[in-house]
């Protein structure tokens, strides 16, 4: 049975058609709000979105029967695009009349970053433009040094760009000690009532990987690997709808992935190539909710409630290079719910590969989040995960520090097949609209979290602070609010106890594999 509220709406929408469409594009500062110089300049610098990328996102079109749910699709698509600050869909009092207005963000960043435990640094400078000429394509131009390595980096990535309909993006890296780059080219589902979706992709990899244990900083060995995927895939829709659908689909993988020691001499690295095959079936009930001051500050974000579950079967036969043929499952589900003055999610992946009746390598994965926000001012959010794997490839051992985890503690701090973390997080924002332009808060927190090797003792690390939290309201970047932590760190096996000043951005799980 479908909710009491549904049947309504859906009700409420029979009979009516769209008889007009009414698009407002509005520039970062709207005229009323342009009397400042500044922000005449910063809307003359500023390329708006171009109708036509607008358009091409809309469900809904002028004789269509008035479907809400395919209206509340087409603000998650716009505001998907990063290149808005926000978006409304609205129908006129008579109920025929689609209004839709676009809040242009600045999309052009250039940025320097620093993030910082006290022993380690990180640093990054560079470019991204995400609206580049009003096209919603993304430019992305960067130099970051971590304790492991210097990275110069080109990206590209345009939605839609042939014929209206594939999208396609590329990178390459250059590293001090290596360089990877990749392509892709797709035709992906442009909604949930999409009925064919095509990709095609490739990356490649040339260089040093770093192994760490058991919390000592500096690298137990190292190895050169030289790593290649190539991957189409294929998927349809037996059943679509803006309320769910169920897709089938596959994948054929070529890879070559081979390590070598790192010496003095350099070693000759055999090429050893495999294929593998993945079929599977999705199955979902869309349901979404819009929400403010979550991972960032005052602008409108989707949060994906729905019930969804990926169900496939991979295959890397003999024939295709394996010494034997392998079979292993793909699980994939996750859930939401609405709660009083907040939402709850569950996410959970498991996917592996056996032969011979044993299990050559897998990897499973449990999180969830709940989120509280009794006012809109306040938030506080519980996250906790628990991570597994087998045999992992070099260099793809869970790894806490720095970047994600416990977040006073330096990088590789906690490494292995196993991992834990968990954090509690409030957040006060105490002055919601600075001129306009700014918001900033404050926050508390804990967090515990560690990884390890199976047979070796559990490792783990924790930490407590207070923070400063921060973030434009014109951006169009939905990178999370930026902060300022003075952390304690509670000493560990290897790490003494300490306070500590942690500079980041986001939410300290995002990234978390």
């Amino acid at each position: 049975m479908l909710p009491a509220a549904l049947r309504a709406q859906q009700l409420a929408d029979s009979g009516r058609r769209v008889n007009q469409i009414v698009l407002t594009r509005h520039d970062i500062f709207d005229s009323t709000e342009a009397a400042q110089w500044i922000r005449r300049i910063v809307n003359q610098l500023h390329v708006r979105t171009r109708q036509r990328v607008v358009e091409r996102e809309l469900l809904l079109r002028v004789g269509d029967p008035l479907d809400s749910a395919r209206a509340a699709e087409t603000g998650r698509n716009l505001r998907r695009l990063q290149v808005f600050r926000d978006v409304q869909v609205d129908t006129s009092a008579d109920g025929r009349t689609l209004q839709i207005h676009t809040y242009d963000g600045w999309s052009t960043r250039p940025y320097a970053t620093f993030r910082s435990t006290g022993g380690q640094t990180l640093i990054s400078a560079g470019l991204l433009e995400t609206n580049f000429l009003g096209l919603a394509t993304t430019l992305d131009v960067r130099y970051v040094q971590d304790p492991d390595r210097s990275l110069v980096r080109l990206a590209f990535g345009a939605p839609r760009l042939i014929s209206n309909r594939i999208s396609t993006g590329a990178f390459y890296n250059r590293f001090s000690d290596g360089s990877s780059f990749g392509a892709v080219v797709e035709k992906p589902y442009f909604s949930l009532s999409g009925r064919n979706a095509l990709r095609a992709s490739f990356v490649n990899f040339d260089g040093r990987v770093l192994r760490f244990r058991d919390g000592v900083l500096r690298a137990r060995d190292s190895l050169d690997r030289r790593f290649t995927l190539g991957a189409v895939s294929a998927a349809h829709a037996v059943r679509a709808s803006p309320r769910g659908y169920l897709r089938v689909g596959g994948e054929l993988q070529v890879r070559r992935d081979d390590f070598a020691p790192r010496t003095a001499v350099p070693t000759a690295i055999s090429r050893t190539v495999t294929g593998a095959l993945l079929s599977y079936v999705d199955l979902s009930a869309a349901r979404f909710l819009v929400t403010r001051n979550y991972r960032q500050l005052g602008q409108p974000e989707d949060v994906d409630l729905s019930s969804t579950i990926r169900l496939g079967v991979s295959v890397a036969p003999s024939a295709l290079g394996y010494d034997r043929t392998g079979v292993g499952p793909l699980l994939f589900a996750q859930t939401g719910t609405r709660l009083p003055h907040g939402f709850a999610t569950v996410t959970g992946r498991v996917s592996g590969l056996a032969s011979g009746g044993a299990v050559d390598s897998g990897t499973a994965q449990l999180s969830a989040t709940v989120a509280f926000q009794p006012h809109r001012q306040h938030l506080l959010v519980a996250f906790t995960m628990r991570g597994w794997d087998k045999n992992p490839f070099p260099g793809e051992e869970f790894d806490l520090g720095l970047f994600r985890g416990p977040r006073a503690f330096p990088l590789h701090s906690f490494t292995g097949d196993r991992q834990h973390f968990s954090v509690l997080e409030y957040r006060y924002t105490a002055l919601p609209n600075i001129l306009g332009a700014f918001a900033a808060g404050v926050a508390v927190f804990a967090e515990t979290g560690g990884a390890w090797y199976s047979g070796s003792p559990q490792r783990s690390g924790s930490d407590a602070g207070i923070g400063f939290r921060y973030a434009p309201l014109r951006s169009a970047s939905n990178i999370g609010a930026g902060r300022f932590d003075l952390v304690r760190r509670f000493a560990t096996d290897r790490q003494p106890a300490g306070w500590v000043v942690v500079i980041g951005t986001g939410f300290t799980f995002d990234g978390l594999r």
